[in-house]
């Protein structure tokens, strides 16, 4: 199962992500990674993929993922990783397809149509609605998987699994019966330089790490104590309360970024602080909205005053010179977070 795709150059050459004039994607984006080489690959709606070059020329590396696949199941992308040698990874829940540099597709693993999770080799492993996926410095890949069978009565939980560079496939751990994640509502992920994963959870407000060895503990965040009427508090990570993390990325420092979808900011775990990076909305007080929420809206600029409207999704990547790329939803846009802290508009599909 393989085949070629052209690329085919859209013809736009402009400047730098700092142009004055944000480049049109052919339909809204999805998902987002970044390359070695810092292009962005983006993941559009309906199956178009596209690459932003640092100095703003943007190539569409196929108009359709499915186009000359022979073969069932068609590739689709609900999710979307790449690891250290630019190979893409993309699934539709239950096969996961690998995109060389060169835009060859393969069939990577996971049986189609069987929605269930088996462990082991490529030639037997399954898979069952997987949510999120990120490689690991190994070259292996986490992904998070959710079971929505109910076969307990207790309702949906996540599995997390690893795939290993030789393809063998196991399962780490589970929310259902892991007591260090019980009930936790997995909404990100982020893995480090060293093959830790960095969980967001999502229901609970909070924000967890599972070590290699298996240790779990909560970063930031306190866990479940706010079903309803959340706060936003920063400082001591001890006392900080988040509202709804999601994404997860890791800068050059080791430091923890991630998107808060409801905060409408971009947050940072570092010396034992919670602190914003980006985003000013106004937040409402908790009597006026039972889930929490930030005033939506649209500014760049200084990281701190700029405007974001992240609902119905936030997904952000990081580039080798700690440059954060935000795909800011209810805006149909791509922001870029500076590492010198301002915020311009890559794409807008507004």
């Amino acid at each position: 199962m393989r085949f070629f795709i052209v690329f085919l150059a859209m013809g736009c050459s402009l400047s730098a992500f700092t142009q004055t004039t944000p480049l049109k994607l052919p339909s809204s984006a999805m998902q987002i990674v970044v390359d070695s080489k810092d292009n962005l690959i983006v993941h559009c709606y309906r199956g178009r993929m596209v690459k932003i070059a640092p100095n703003g020329t943007m190539h569409v590396i196929t108009d359709d993922l499915q186009k000359g696949f022979k073969q069932n199941p068609y590739p689709k992308c609900e999710a979307l990783a790449i690891d250290g040698m630019d190979h893409l990874y993309f699934t539709d829940g239950n096969v996961i397809w690998q995109m060389s540099p060169s835009g060859q597709i393969n069939t990577f693993i996971g049986l189609p149509y069987l929605a269930r999770r088996t462990d082991g080799s490529a030639a037997v492993a399954s898979f069952r609605s997987i949510q999120y996926m990120k490689a690991d410095p190994t070259g292996g890949i986490f992904v998070v998987e959710r079971d929505d069978t109910n076969k307990d009565g207790q309702g949906d939980y996540y599995v997390i699994r690893k795939i290993s560079a030789d393809k063998m496939v196991s399962t780490i751990t589970d929310t259902r019966n892991n007591p260090a994640l019980k009930s936790t509502w997995i909404a990100g992920i982020g893995v480090d330089s060293v093959g830790n994963l960095y969980l967001s959870d999502g229901a609970g407000r909070c924000v967890k790490k599972l070590e290699k060895n298996g240790t779990i503990t909560t970063l930031a965040g306190i866990c479940n104590k706010r079903e309803f009427k959340p706060v936003y508090i920063q400082g001591d990570i001890s006392k900080a309360e988040l509202m709804s993390p999601e994404d997860i990325v890791l800068n050059n420092k080791g430091e923890i970024i991630f998107a808060d979808l409801r905060l409408n900011r971009i947050i940072k775990i570092a010396g034992n602080k919670v602190i914003t990076l980006a985003g000013a909305s106004e937040i409402q007080p908790n009597s006026l909205n039972m889930g929490g929420r930030s005033k939506e809206g649209y500014k760049d600029g200084k990281a701190l005053t700029a405007l974001f409207g992240f609902p119905p999704r936030v997904q952000i990547a990081i580039d080798s010179k700690d440059n954060i790329y935000i795909i800011d939803g209810g805006n149909n846009c791509i922001r870029k977070l500076s590492s010198t802290g301002v915020v311009t508009t890559v794409t807008d599909n507004r």
